[in-house]
């Protein structure tokens, strides 16, 4: 059973998982009335990783970083690997200044991090990070708030990589 719901090489939980637990989220954040928010990262010119030292490195980066992210998270959030080198993270009662402080730390911690240390070299990795709420007076499907945080991670890149930037859908 979790082989079928994790992502084999990160143990993150996978896309069916994700979807799964945000489609549970956004029906108990409208019952209750609370807020959720949903972090999309993309890490930053990550096929340059893959160019210089190999897939199998890029496959540790991969590892090193899900495991920084990961201890970024609360234990109720929901950590996952979207595909490639994509994470989401689902913040249970999470309004948006919460959810911009998480992505904060994920992104100084990445930036901060040297990876592929165990092998004697010194990899930098920056971060995209976006950000969407769900407000309990506007319900959205896990869809389009997982489309609004992917659209919001794209106006990072577009802007130069390596930041922050909150939808401004449902806010």
């Amino acid at each position: 059973r979790h082989v079928a719901s994790h992502d084999a090489l990160t143990g993150l939980a996978n896309r069916p998982l994700l979807h799964e637990r945000l489609t549970h989220a956004i029906q108990r954040a409208v019952r209750k009335q609370t807020r959720i928010a949903v972090l999309f990262l993309d890490l930053d010119s990550f096929k340059s990783v893959n160019d210089a030292h190999g897939h199998l490195a890029g496959s540790k980066v991969l590892m090193e970083a899900a495991a920084v992210i990961r201890g970024c998270a609360r234990e109720t959030d929901v950590v996952a690997r979207f595909g490639g080198d994509e994470f989401t993270l689902l913040l249970p009662d999470t309004n948006v200044e919460g959810a911009v402080q998480v992505a904060e730390r994920i992104r100084d911690r990445l930036r901060a991090s040297r990876f592929l240390a165990s092998d004697g070299l010194s990899v930098r990795q920056t971060v995209s990070i976006g950000v969407a709420t769900l407000q309990p007076d506007k319900p959205r499907t896990a869809d389009e708030l997982m489309k609004a945080a992917d659209m919001a991670m794209y106006r990072v890149k577009a802007s130069g990589k390596d930041g922050i930037y909150v939808s401004e859908e449902g806010l």
